[in-house]
């Protein structure tokens, strides 16, 4: 039976292959496979608590997530559009959400059920670097390195207090708590090691 590439989701090695033959820098690799292994460690909790996050899905939209990040700053286009643009061409169009949202939550996005693109957007900000660190710190981080402005600064400090409202809402269907994520997903990817 032949692949109908439109619904295609691209396994964790054509992942990492789609990273080398874009020429990734080695530290956007770094973060995104650890931005994978938080939004997976997470989707497999959720999914033991009723929910039915794509778990292939997710780890691809969390791998890609700034596949075009380095080219982004040659050509100053958003990376998340840009990226969303390359997989759509790639022939991943299921993958293009994930990475289009992974940038700026909106409100209205707490409204519906928790998907793979909010999981997936809520474990990049937990990411600093490749490092899991407290949504303060990576926000204090993203505001140090691109808040030019007092407005933009603001900005920022309200998309904090929206994250700090999706991590409310995911954790309430889990059994930990935020500031225990760092050390339970080293541990469990330990474990697995």
């Amino acid at each position: 039976m032949k692949e109908n590439r439109t619904m295609a989701v691209p396994s964790r090695s054509q992942c990492l292959a789609l990273m080398t033959r874009i020429g990734m820098p080695e530290h956007i690799r770094q973060h995104s496979l650890v931005v994978a292994q938080v939004a997976l460690f997470l989707a497999h909790l959720l999914n033991r608590n009723s929910h039915r996050l794509d778990l292939r899905l997710l780890e691809a939209g969390a791998l890609l997530h700034d596949i075009a990040k380095a080219e982004s700053l040659a050509t100053r286009e958003r990376h998340e559009d840009l990226g969303a643009t390359m997989l759509e061409n790639w022939g991943y169009p299921m993958l293009s959400p994930i990475v289009r949202e992974h940038v700026v939550l909106e409100a209205s996005a707490l409204a519906g059920p928790i998907t793979e693109s909010l999981v997936v957007n809520y474990a990049d900000k937990r990411v600093k670097h490749d490092q899991i660190v407290p949504l303060e710190e990576r926000f204090a981080d993203l505001i140090g390195r691109y808040a030019k402005t007092g407005e933009h600064r603001q900005w920022l400090q309200s998309k904090f207090e929206l994250y700090r409202r999706l991590e409310t809402k995911l954790f309430e269907h889990l059994t930990i708590v935020p500031e225990d994520l760092a050390r339970l997903c080293s541990a469990a990817s330990a474990n697995i090691s």
